[in-house]
């Protein structure tokens, strides 16, 4: 397990590791949730490790700083923010946008 994954486990007892598919879901959701937990830590490093780089970011910059997709970034970075390590930048009392969508920076 690497650091990361052990921030987001320790830090909210479980959202990491959430089930993926719900019970009454077929064996192929099971079975692709079982692999997305393989490759969920090493997703979340690659946005935490850009954010550090580059400083705030939406997810559209994040595609093209990390290669995920947009789908991989949007589930990646409301585990992150719920284990406290990233924030949406919050200009004028409201989250701030670029393109639609949220810009996130690294908890400080």
């Amino acid at each position: 397990m690497t650091r990361t994954e052990e921030i987001l486990r320790d830090r909210h007892q479980g959202a990491y590791s959430m089930a993926r598919a719900r019970r009454c879901d077929p064996s192929t959701s099971h079975v692709a949730a079982d692999r997305a937990t393989n490759f969920a830590g090493s997703h979340a490093e690659r946005i935490l490790a850009a954010l550090k780089e580059h400083g705030p970011a939406s997810a559209d910059k994040l595609q093209a700083l990390t290669g995920l997709t947009i789908v991989q970034i949007d589930r990646r970075t409301i585990e992150l923010q719920r284990a406290g390590l990233i924030e949406v930048v919050i200009a004028g009392g409201q989250p701030l946008t670029a393109g639609g969508c949220r810009v996130w920076r690294v908890n400080s």
